[in-house]
């Protein structure tokens, strides 16, 4: 049982940013600092990516482990667990469709999960800028 109320834990849900969380901060940042240019939260392209290089054609998504659900860090809330799975479930479809469609229009696409940018953060730049300069 939760320790929250129904009207608590909508309140605490509602304050997740969908935008310049830390993580994406922290990569930014490391971007800026190696005077890489990029837009962010591009809204014009499908999925709304955090991170956009358009001249290069590469977008970088920097997803949640909560939220995009991932496989072995993902703790699903104890109530309303049908919700959740559902949420999550099409999160993550709609992640699969978008990296779908922007690959077939020439996107290269890099997905980065927040722990993994917490624990490693350099080698996660490193991967967006090995890419950067190979295209």
């Amino acid at each position: 049982m939760s320790r929250l109320s129904p009207e608590k834990r909508k309140e605490m849900m509602q304050r997740f940013r969908s935008k310049n969380t830390f993580p994406e901060l922290l990569i930014m940042k490391e971007l800026r600092k190696r005077k890489i240019y990029f837009a962010k939260h591009v809204d014009t392209i499908l999925g709304k990516p955090d991170i956009v290089f358009r001249r290069k054609k590469i977008v970088v998504f920097i997803d949640s482990d909560f939220w995009h659900g991932h496989p072995t860090r993902l703790r699903m809330p104890k109530t309303n667990l049908n919700y959740w799975k559902e949420k999550i479930s099409k999160n993550k479809n709609r992640d699969r469709k978008v990296n779908k469609e922007l690959k077939s229009n020439g996107w290269i696409i890099l997905r980065f999960w927040e722990y993994d940018i917490k624990k490693n953060l350099d080698r996660c730049v490193s991967k967006i800028l090995d890419v950067y300069f190979s295209r």
